[in-house]
């Protein structure tokens, strides 16, 4: 989850080194690219945070990660829907992340981790 916090953060610094393209510039919208960056950039620190958390064994964090990670999910598919590009690299990439760290959370060692707090 760090890794991932990390990243996301890392994305949105990038996206909004974006708005300085000519074509965000002409196209006036040099203000949505940097938005969506401090949005991804919070984000990013929203993960950071819940990671924290899970670490040290809290319950409402667990829950937190899991909420996070199916969200994403869903905003994938629906990005899948509304472009209809037939793109399903967003939904397979995502598929992958939620199930590498909700199913540690809550099966096995995870969740006897946090039984025992």
């Amino acid at each position: 989850m760090y890794i991932g916090g990390i990243a996301q953060i890392i994305l949105g610094i990038l996206t909004i080194f974006l708005r300085y393209t000519p074509e965000a510039q002409s196209g006036g919208i040099a203000l949505p690219i940097t938005l969506l960056g401090a949005g991804m950039i919070l984000f990013g620190l929203l993960v950071i945070g819940l990671a924290s958390g899970v670490a040290r064994g809290s319950e409402a964090a667990r829950r937190g990660a899991t909420a996070v990670m199916l969200l994403g999910l869903a905003f994938a598919v629906l990005d899948l829907i509304i472009a209809s590009d037939g793109d399903w690299s967003a939904v397979i990439s995502q598929s992958i992340a939620t199930v590498a760290v909700v199913i540690p959370l809550w099966v096995g060692r995870g969740r006897r981790y946090f039984e025992t707090r």
